[in-house]
C-alpha cells in the first residue's frame, strides 16, 4: 500500500465529526514530521504546526525551528511555537530527558487544544516505531496491552502513519523533494529508544530480515487475542469489583478462587495507576495485616479485614505546568490560574487567598507550578522572614489530607512563590519600590 493510500485509510478509525475539524500536527523538523505536514497539504486538510524547542543542541534546536517556521509560513499554515528550559525543569522535577521534554510537550498541546479547540493531536509515529515501543515494553515487562503497541487514535492522539515503515517515508521525502533537519541525537544511542533503534534492531534484522513486518503482524494478531482477553476480564470486573460512594472492594476469598488471579489482580488495578513493577507487592496485600497499602500516582490500595480497599488520592492529574513570561492563564484539570500584569504600586489588598499580587522584578521566568512535596519551604507572608516547612503549615493550618494532597504551588528558581489559596511567600511581595506588579487568580472548580 502506498504511502499516501495509507495515510487517507487512517482517517476511518475517527469519529466521523473529526474530519471537519482543524488539527493540530506535531512537527520537529525531521524526515517524519515534514512528510505527515506535506500530506496534510497535499490532501489540503485543514491542519496548524505546534513546534517545540527544547533548547538542548544549542544552535541546531534554533534552526529546527526556524525550518519549520520558514515552511508554515511559505505555505500560509499557522505557526505555534515554544522554547523550553528542559535541562533545567528536568533537574528541578528529577525526571530523564527524554521525560521530561515528553511531560512539556503534551502538556503544551493540551493546553493549545483547550484554548483553540483543535480536534485532536497529530503525531508522525510509524511502524517502525511502534515496533520499538513494542519491543521496550516487553523488555521492561509489560501485560497484553503493551504488545498491541500504539493506536492509530488513542485519546486526543491521531497516528495517522502508524501503518508506515520508516523507509516508506523516506523514498516519499526524497519523491517530493522534502526538505528536512537531521537531528544529531538520533545518531546517539545516549537514549533508549535509540539504542534499540540504532543497536538492538539491526542485529535482529540480520537473523530475521522482515523482522519489522514479523512485529507488525503479531502485533496484529495480539490486537485481536486482546479483544477476547478483555471481555472476559469484563466479566471477572463485575464479580470482583464492589464500588461504594467512597472506594471500590476487591473480595480477597473470591479473587484467590480465580483462574490465574494474579493476572486478574494486574487488569483490575492497571486502569488506577498500578504498573507491574508493583505486582509483586500488590500480592503482598493478599495475607497482610491490615492498613498495609500500596501506592500508584491516583490511588491508594490497602488490606481490610477480608478485603482489599482501594481509594483515590485527591489531587489534579497533572503533575506540572510551566508559565511562560506572558502567558494569560494556565488550565488545571481542576480550575484554572489567571495571570495579568500591570504597572504601578499598591497600598492595600482584598482579602482574598485565592489573589496574589507579586513584585514582578522579584521573578525568574519561567515559573513552575506543581504539587507540593515533602521537604518544600517558604517564608510565609507575615512571618518576619521565618523559614517554615510546607508540612509543618498545613499542620498549623489545619488542611484536611484530601486539599492537602491536591495543593499548587508556584516555584521561580526553585524558590516557592505562593502556595495556591493560601498563602505568598515574604520574598515576592509588593515592596514601596515594586513598579511592575503580576496578579494571579486562582479559581479552583
Amino acid at each position: 500500500m502506498s504511502i499516501r493510500s495509507a495515510f487517507l485509510q487512517s482517517f476511518q478509525a475517527l469519529p466521523a465529526t473529526a474530519e471537519k475539524q482543524v488539527f493540530l500536527l506535531a512537527v520537529s523538523g525531521g524526515v517524519d514530521s515534514m512528510a505527515l505536514a506535506t500530506l496534510f497539504l497535499q490532501e489540503g486538510l485543514p491542519f496548524e504546526i505546534a513546534h517545540c524547542n527544547y533548547q538542548l543542541r544549542e544552535e541546531a534546536s534554533d534552526l529546527d525551528e526556524q525550518h519549520v517556521r520558514n515552511w508554515a509560513q511559505q505555505h500560509a499554515i499557522p505557526f505555534h511555537c515554544q522554547r523550553f528550559e528542559t535541562k533545567t525543569l528536568s533537574a528541578q522535577l528529577k525526571k530523564g530527558t527524554q521525560e521530561t521534554a515528553r511531560i512539556l510537550r503534551y502538556d503544551w498541546f493540551r493546553s493549545l487544544m483547550q484554548k483553540r479547540q483543535f480536534k485532536a493531536i497529530v503525531t508522525a509515529h510509524h511502524a517502525n516505531d511502534n515496533a520499538e515501543t513494542i519491543l521496550m515494553n516487553l523488555f521492561k515487562g509489560t501485560g497484553i496491552d503493551g504488545l498491541t503497541g500504539m493506536q492509530i487514535i488513542a485519546n486526543d492522539i491521531f497516528r495517522p502513519l502508524l501503518s508506515v515503515y520508516r523507509d516508506q517515508i523516506e523514498a516519499f521525502a526524497k519523491e517530493h523533494q522534502i526538505a528536512f533537519r537531521q537531528d544529531a541525537s538520533n545518531l546517539s544511542d545516549d537514549y533508549t529508544r535509540n539504542a534499540i533503534r540504532l543497536n538492538v534492531m539491526p542485529a535482529i534484522e540480520k537473523l530475521f530480515p522482515a523482522a519489522f513486518q514479523g512485529i507488525t503482524t503479531t502485533m496484529s494478531h495480539l490486537k485481536d487475542a486482546a479483544t477476547i482477553y478483555h471481555d472476559q476480564l469484563d466479566f471477572y470486573k463485575k464479580k470482583l469489583l464492589i464500588k461504594t460512594s467512597t472506594d471500590i472492594k476487591i473480595p480477597i476469598r473470591l479473587l484467590l478462587s480465580m483462574p490465574a488471579f494474579k493476572t486478574i489482580l494486574f487488569e483490575l488495578l492497571k486502569p488506577y495507576g498500578f504498573s507491574s513493577k508493583q505486582q509483586n507487592s500488590l500480592l503482598e496485600l493478599l495475607p497482610a495485616q491490615n492498613g498495609k497499602m500500596v501506592l500508584s500516582d491516583t490511588h491508594r490500595i490497602f488490606k481490610f479485614n477480608h478485603h482489599l480497599v482501594l481509594t483515590p488520592i485527591e489531587h489534579q492529574q497533572t503533575t506540572f505546568c510551566v508559565i511562560q513570561e506572558g502567558e494569560e492563564f494556565t488550565p488545571l484539570d481542576k480550575g484554572v490560574l489567571s495571570i495579568a500584569t500591570f504597572q504601578g504600586s499598591m497600598s492595600s489588598f482584598p482579602n482574598d487567598l485565592h489573589i496574589a499580587y507579586i513584585d514582578k522584578a522579584s521573578l525568574e521566568f519561567p515559573l513552575l507550578l506543581r504539587h507540593w512535596k515533602e521537604g518544600d519551604y517558604f517564608y510565609p507572608i507575615g512571618m518576619n522572614n521565618k523559614k517554615k516547612k510546607l508540612s509543618d503549615f498545613f499542620i498549623d493550618q489545619k488542611v484536611p489530607l484530601h486539599l492537602k494532597e491536591s495543593t499548587w504551588v508556584l516555584e521561580s528558581n526553585q524558590r516557592i512563590v505562593w502556595i495556591l489559596g493560601m498563602r505568598l511567600d515574604e520574598r515576592f511581595k509588593i515592596k514601596p519600590s515594586t513598579t511592575s506588579i503580576l496578579k494571579l487568580v486562582y479559581k479552583p472548580n
